[in-house]
């Protein structure tokens, strides 16, 4: 064993047995992590494994995956990457839909799911049938649920509440963007919003954004789009044909950008500034081509390995953090190539290098 894995594996028994990395509570059954210890894990490269934790862990996986952005499919390969590294032998049952449209289709891959009695449960909420559906998993005794693309807890179910909540804060990325538009184009200056679906990812990324811009753009119109690239660019036809002087439009998701950027290029207008909202392959391809201007970068594979983390520790009897958010990083056309590459570096450890 090299001295990077001596040094993780010591890390490790920190946890466990509750030195400097874990602060444990009065009695020896309530083991806890906190915010920052759970956060220092997640960022560590080097993680070494433990004793063995005995039969696999069985974890379910249902996913809006269907889409133009790859963040759900890097998240499982960053997923497993961890529980390898961990040594935690595991079996996943996965299952994709497209999003916001298939909700029948969720529920019925939950029942499937259900009948295998899997030990965790990851899933994700964007609409109210969503959270009704996770409200009656959550009065089972199992499985654990684990809410992926959502770290604003559900205030009205107060202390029945999932595992952990772990994803990349909307709100607080449509800030980080709101301040970049701010501080890019002059007061007054006409825009438009693209929206997602009716919803929470609409209302955290699109809301926030609006809010936080003020009275100090000019907004001229907004559609919803139903996460569909394809409603997106007409959506964007429509507002450059009412209003041409829209100098740029706000998209709340990879596939509304490229919607966008699709009907930018059928009318030959490249005056108007698109954002990315993810950071994902499609995205940096684009960036790279010079034709979205800026994109907001998750550090992507961050939710697959707190998830990873997550498990193990709860495997341990150790209470963890409620919410897990990951960081996120703004990159522009006119970065140095070599600052870009670094953050592709760090936002894909387990997922891979995307092709460019």
């Amino acid at each position: 064993m090299d001295i990077r894995s001596r040094l993780s594996y010591v890390l490790w028994l920190n946890i466990i047995i509750g030195f400097s990395m874990i602060a444990f509570s009065a009695t020896a059954s309530e083991k806890k992590i906190s915010d920052l210890q759970f956060r220092q894990l997640v960022s560590s490269l080097d993680r070494a494994a433990t004793e063995p934790l005995g039969e696999p862990v069985r974890i379910a996986i249902i996913y809006p995956g269907l889409q133009e952005s790859d963040y759900w499919q890097r998240s499982i390969k960053a997923l497993r990457g961890r529980l390898d590294d961990l040594d935690i032998p595991y079996s996943l049952d996965i299952r994709f839909s497209k999003p916001y449209v298939e909700s029948d289709l969720q529920e019925t891959q939950i029942l499937e799911i259900l009948e295998k009695d899997p030990d965790y449960l990851i899933y994700t909420i964007n609409s109210h049938r969503q959270q009704r559906i996770v409200e009656s998993l959550l009065t089972r005794a199992r499985p654990k649920l684990i809410i992926q693309n959502l770290t604003q807890p559900i205030a009205t179910w107060f202390d029945i509440q999932p595992l952990m909540y772990v994803g990349f804060d909307h709100a607080q990325g449509a800030r980080y963007l709101a301040e970049h538009f701010k501080a890019t184009f002059p007061q007054n200056t006409p825009y438009g919003i693209l929206f997602w679906g009716e919803g929470v990812l609409s209302e955290q990324r699109g809301g926030v954004f609006e809010n936080n811009i003020g009275d100090y753009h000019d907004l001229k119109v907004s559609y919803f789009t139903d996460a569909s690239r394809e409603k997106a660019k007409h959506a964007t036809l429509n507002m450059l044909a009412d209003y041409p002087s829209i100098r740029y439009i706000y998209a709340c998701s990879t596939d509304v950008a490229l919607g966008a950027l699709d009907a930018l290029q059928a009318i030959g207008r490249d005056d108007v500034f698109v954002n990315g909202w993810g950071g994902g392959e499609a995205e940096l391809k684009v960036l790279k081509q010079g034709k979205l201007d800026i994109v907001l970068m998750r550090m992507n594979d961050q939710s697959g390995i707190a998830i990873a983390e997550a498990i193990r520790l709860d495997m341990h009897n150790v209470q963890i953090p409620q919410v897990f958010a990951g960081d996120f990083h703004i990159i522009t056309t006119d970065m140095p190539t070599k600052t870009i590459d670094q953050l592709i570096e760090q936002a894909f450890i387990y997922s891979g290098k995307p092709e460019l």
